[in-house]
């Protein structure tokens, strides 16, 4: 099916790093979307709807996963 013979010569760091940067790059949109624009259709403007804090959180986590496993 799937052919990924040509990255047999992609060391394990670089392999991590790409992912990372995977996570990070969302993280990094996210944290510049407008408040505005993260509260649109919500009633009240509560700490726990704040996207930035969760994808913060999610990225954190699995930036961790990925770091040590």
């Amino acid at each position: 099916m799937f052919n990924f013979n040509w990255l047999s010569g992609v060391s394990v760091a670089w392999g991590k790093f790409i992912t990372i940067m995977a996570f990070i790059a969302p993280m990094i949109f996210a944290l510049t979307m407008k408040k505005k624009y993260i509260y649109q259709g919500a009633d009240d403007g509560v700490w726990w709807r704040n996207l930035k804090i969760w994808v913060v959180v999610i990225v954190a986590v699995q930036v961790a996963i990925y770091l040590f496993f």
